[in-house]
């Protein structure tokens, strides 16, 4: 995973939320660990939310964006 960055300030985008669509638990928590490697910030680490019926995490980009990644479960 690499970041880029627009030299631009103007042109970067802050305090959204975007959600990826996992296949797996697993590939939730190697989302987590690859982001927070490359120097995101866990906002929440991978964990099941019953609520939602999913499993996900969170982790804040460089420029303050909020990047979810779940996996929906089906039972």
């Amino acid at each position: 995973m690499s970041l880029e960055r627009s030299e631009d300030e103007a042109a970067v985008t802050t305090g959204v939320h975007i959600a990826f669509t996992a296949v797996s638990r697993d590939a939730v928590d190697a989302f987590h660990v690859a982001a927070v490697a490359a120097g995101g910030v866990s906002r929440h680490a991978p964990r099941s939310w019953s609520q939602y019926r999913a499993y996900s995490a969170f982790v804040s980009d460089p420029d303050g964006n909020n990047i979810e990644v779940v996996h929906k479960e089906t039972s």
